[in-house]
């Protein structure tokens, strides 16, 4: 018997998208919020790194965190 092992890249599942009655659709590629993002560009020097993500997802879940910035508004 032969058997091998498959080294290249998985074949490509269709992507399919369910919603629930009334829901609107949401992106999966980004979890943080406009305002954090907009927060974090004004904040940090490099804004796509690391630490500006940690932070502005922080900003957005956290309402506590930064709260001089978002008192401002």
């Amino acid at each position: 018997m032969n058997s091998r092992v498959r080294t290249g890249p998985k074949p490509n599942k269709p992507s399919v998208t369910y919603f629930k009655k009334g829901e609107a659709a949401k992106s999966k590629g980004s979890k943080i919020c406009p305002s954090g993002k907009a927060w974090a560009k004004r904040t940090f020097d490099t804004y796509p790194s690391a630490y500006a993500n940690m932070a502005a997802s922080k900003y957005c879940k956290d309402p506590n965190y930064a709260k001089g910035a978002k008192g401002k508004k």
